[in-house]
């Protein structure tokens, strides 16, 4: 295998269309990983796929292992699970101590909140996690040879209604991997074995799971110690990234390492094609194109019928009306409180309703997306500035509310003291890196999926909804104003309480 030839041929596609790619792998590590960690005591996605997925893993669990350890955190529903299973040596043992804790040491309701998260987090991580997994994969397969690939790529298991049979496949693929993890050996031959499985997939998620495997094996057949070779000569990169406390993996190594896996996908399908058993499986021949287009992969054409309601590319260059702004302002807040109060949920062990305000909805969250949206609409053609902008008008944002909320109520309700780059502790560097990601996924993918679903609505019906929530929300704003939401989780922070 030919590794300088591959790194080349990687990032040539990559620097075809940087922004957009490194906008699909963003939102899929928001999807997949949560929530994007830059202090590298907690970041999943320094090792993500750098070295390889499995010995990521590894390294990641064993820094979890170390810090509970030493910290003995027993709080939260992950923490306390992994906390047992060490102290008893045994998975299944140290789940049953959690549920004995959870169920009869605890108050009742919070068990059940804590298992109702547990299981949401548990639904989200085979039905959309793995999922979207194999929607990034489609995008960089496509991408290396059509370089206007749209971002709604992310979508594609859902367009062909593969979802369930997706997430099957990859949540037995993990099970299979762990299982074979602990006889150590076979976890590192089987975790290339499996490699391929994804990519498969993302060509032809019509492939049934038993077959998908096998072919995966045959296609690595002879090329594992190349693969792991091609994995070492790339450990350059986690340096950097630890050294640049994550920011060298968000801006560039997580794409590079997408766009090079689809490069030895295609190299592995064409040298083993012929030890393939059902090689006829992978015939997407618009993959197999020697040449670069300045174009798209012709969906029309595609060997497998997409969903009619998913046939056209999102517009992110629509006009939206008053009712749609309306929407996606509630939309927004709405999302962004449900976020912060399932993250302190999982990472405290506590639910606090988060934010100013007593309903459910964090404004700032709203305003944010809206003023991207209209402000920005003249340089939606340019990612890269919109990117750069979104985060500046974030960062403003972010800064003259946390101002205002400190001057006039004395109280804080975020704090980035501590975090690299931050301004007086109410906004930091990492925080407007995301908000410009985020707002460029706002504008080119989460607000045009949303309008095409809001147009669904009877306009009516809709300004009824629109009427309602401005109504709620007013009143919730006059009654905040001179009482706003304060107490512990929500005006504290660590052992300091900021008065």
């Amino acid at each position: 295998m030919n590794r300088k030839y591959i790194k080349e041929e990687a990032r040539s596609n990559l620097f075809s269309q940087y922004f957009k790619s490194i906008l699909v792998v963003f939102i899929a590590s928001i999807v997949i990983s949560g929530f994007y960690h830059f202090n590298s005591d907690y970041n999943s996605n320094i090792y993500n796929n750098v070295i390889t997925q499995n010995d990521q893993e590894k390294i990641y669990d064993n820094k979890i292992v170390e810090h509970i350890k030493d910290n003995n955190h027993k709080e939260g529903v992950i923490g306390p699970i992994v906390h047992n299973t060490i102290e008893n040596r045994s998975i299944v043992k140290g789940f049953l101590n959690y549920l004995n804790n959870l169920l009869f040491k605890r108050n009742f309701s919070a068990a059940i909140i804590s298992f109702i998260a547990t299981y949401i987090t548990l639904m989200i991580y085979i039905f959309i996690r793995n999922v979207i997994q194999i929607g990034e994969k489609r995008y960089f397969l496509e991408q290396r040879r059509y370089h206007k690939t749209p971002v709604d790529r992310l979508l594609f298991p859902y367009k062909l209604k593969r979802n369930f049979h997706i997430a099957i496949t990859l949540i037995l693929k993990d099970i299979f991997q762990v299982l074979w993890d602990l006889t150590i050996v076979g976890g590192f031959i089987k975790h290339y074995e499996y490699k391929m499985i994804p990519y498969i997939l993302a060509e032809n998620p019509n492939i049934k799971t038993k077959e998908a495997f096998k072919i995966s094996k045959e296609m690595v057949y002879g090329y594992k110690w190349e693969l792991f070779k091609l994995d070492l000569s790339l450990f350059g990169w986690v340096i950097l990234n630890i050294v640049t406390v994550g920011f060298s993996n968000l801006l560039f190594t997580n794409a590079y390492v997408e766009a090079i896996d689809a490069e030895v996908y295609m190299y592995l399908r064409k040298k083993n094609h012929k030890n393939i058993t059902n090689n006829k499986l992978l015939n997407d021949k618009y993959l197999d194109i020697k040449k670069a287009k300045d174009g798209i992969y012709p969906s029309d054409k595609y060997q497998f019928e997409f969903h009619k309601s998913h046939k056209t590319t999102l517009d992110y260059d629509k006009k939206y009306t008053i009712q749609d702004y309306i929407m996606f302002f509630f939309t927004f807040a709405l999302a962004g409180w449900l976020w912060e109060v399932m993250y302190h949920l999982v990472t405290e062990g506590t639910f606090v309703n988060r934010g100013t305000m007593l309903g459910p909805w964090l404004p700032i969250y709203g305003f944010g997306g809206i003023l991207i949206l209209i402000i920005l609409k003249p340089v939606r053609k340019k990612p890269a500035l919109l990117f750069v902008l979104a985060m500046l008008l974030a960062g403003v944002l972010e800064y003259s509310t946390a101002w205002y909320l400190e001057t006039f109520n004395g109280l804080k309700w975020w704090d980035y003291t501590g975090f690299f780059m931050n301004i007086n502790g109410r906004v930091c560097l990492e925080g407007l890196l995301v908000f410009g990601l985020g707002g460029a996924a706002v504008t080119y993918f989460i607000a045009p999926i949303l309008e095409s679903v809001y147009k669904k609505i009877n306009h009516k019906t809709k300004w009824i909804i629109c009427s309602i929530l401005l109504i709620l929300y007013g009143i919730d704003f006059i009654y905040s104003t001179y009482h706003p939401n304060t107490g512990e989780g929500i005006t504290e922070f660590k052992n300091e309480v900021i008065k």
